[in-house]
Formats: C-alpha cells, sequence, structure tokens
C-alpha cells in the first residue's frame, strides 16, 4: 500500500459499511457499494484506556470472557471499541485481508488494501502476538474460521514476517497476555492533512455519514 491513502466523497453514496451477519464469526461488517483500493473506510473508535485499565474491565460479553474489543496502538494505551465505538469493531480476521489498519498520529483508520465487491465483508489480520511460545493449545484456542485458501489456521501471528500496523483483537482475547506491534505511524496522507487544514472531519470516519450500524 502507497504512502498516499485516497479518501473519496460521493454525496450520492454516502453509507458504504453496514453491520450483518457473518459466516466468518458472529456479526461482520460488509461493503453497500463497491469500494476503491486504499479507500480510507473507517476510524477505529472508542475509549483510549491504559492497558491496565482495559485488562480490568469486564468481559464485554460474560458467556464469553475473553471476548474483547482491544486496539492496542502501541504505547500501553489501547482503544476500547465496546466503551464508544462504532460498527469496525465487527471486522473479522482473515488470513487474506482486504483491508488494513494504519496508524496516523495514534488514530487507526481500517483502508482498502484492494478493489472490495458491493456485499463483501471486510476483513484485516489481526496477527495477534503472545508472550512467549505459541503452543498448540494456544493456536487451537484462537483458530481462524476465515476459510481463505492460505489460511494459516489461527488468529496469532505466527512470526513468519514483520507485520505493518497495529493489530485489532475483538476475537476471543487473553487479556493481558495478547498485545500488537504497532509499527511507526506513517507519514501523514496529504488527502488527509489537506482535509484536516480545512477543518473538515476525514469523510470515512463519519458513523452518521458513512456507515449503518445494523442492517437486517
Amino acid at each position: 500500500m502507497s504512502n498516499s491513502i485516497v479518501v473519496r466523497q460521493d454525496a450520492r453514496q454516502i453509507r458504504r459499511i453496514a453491520v450483518r451477519r457473518s459466516a466468518i464469526h458472529g456479526r461482520g461488517v460488509f461493503a453497500l457499494r463497491r469500494l476503491h483500493a486504499e479507500e480510507v473506510l473507517v476510524e477505529y473508535a472508542g475509549e483510549r484506556v491504559d492497558w491496565t485499565i482495559a485488562a480490568s474491565r469486564p468481559p464485554a460479553d460474560p458467556e464469553h470472557p475473553d471476548l474483547t474489543y482491544f486496539f492496542d496502538i502501541g504505547d500501553g494505551t489501547v482503544i476500547d471499541g465496546a466503551a464508544g465505538g462504532n460498527s469496525s469493531r465487527w471486522i473479522n480476521h482473515s488470513c487474506a485481508p482486504n483491508c488494513e489498519a494504519v496508524d496516523y498520529g495514534g488514530r487507526i483508520f481500517i483502508c482498502a488494501l484492494r478493489t472490495i465487491s458491493e456485499g463483501e465483508e471486510l476483513s484485516i489480520d489481526y496477527g495477534l502476538m503472545v508472550d512467549g511460545r505459541i503452543t498448540r493449545a494456544l493456536r487451537e484456542r484462537f483458530a481462524c474460521l476465515c476459510g481463505a485458501p492460505n489460511c494459516r489456521g489461527t488468529l496469532l501471528a505466527l512470526r513468519t514476517k514483520k507485520r505493518r500496523g497495529a493489530h485489532h483483537a475483538h476475537a476471543e482475547q487473553a487479556v493481558g497476555t495478547l498485545a500488537s506491534q504497532a509499527s511507526p505511524p506513517a507519514p501523514a496522507p496529504p488527502d488527509i492533512r489537506g482535509l484536516e487544514r480545512t477543518g473538515e472531519r476525514i469523510a470515512a470516519c463519519s458513523n452518521q455519514q458513512t456507515e449503518v450500524d445494523e442492517v437486517a
């Protein structure tokens, strides 16, 4: 992905993503129209708290205590998507993702890696990191259900290559044992800089304008 992030704004096609039932896991986020490569889709929103505070919080779903919506941005701070978040917290993992998370000044944006067809589910590679050895039990605990031809069978990063960007963690996550390896923030994309200079919000990150929280 190049350093230039394309921000597209079309008043006729404002609603671009929606939450629906997913064949991968629970809920997922789907494209309501054709999305372009490098298009900024949504900001991963939520309350920013210290990791120690996040780890002490009760589970979002008591029946699944490992389920979290934490996004570690690599400086000891976690974005808790369960507190003031948006539909980005429902983006599922895939070993062949069509989106990636980009760190821009400590803010996390979900951007398309390629053209995404209308109706296609959005996905990123969680690349969950664990302290210590990755055991068979851990791999099975964080089993991947993406169904991609190159599926590695787990949501965990297998440390076979250097990972780019911060890593989302809304799937079953052992609180306090997983951490992301966020790369340094990318240079400010010219398109976004221009929007910020004029005081506008990034078009892809306004929930009221660009996404539908629930679609039956």
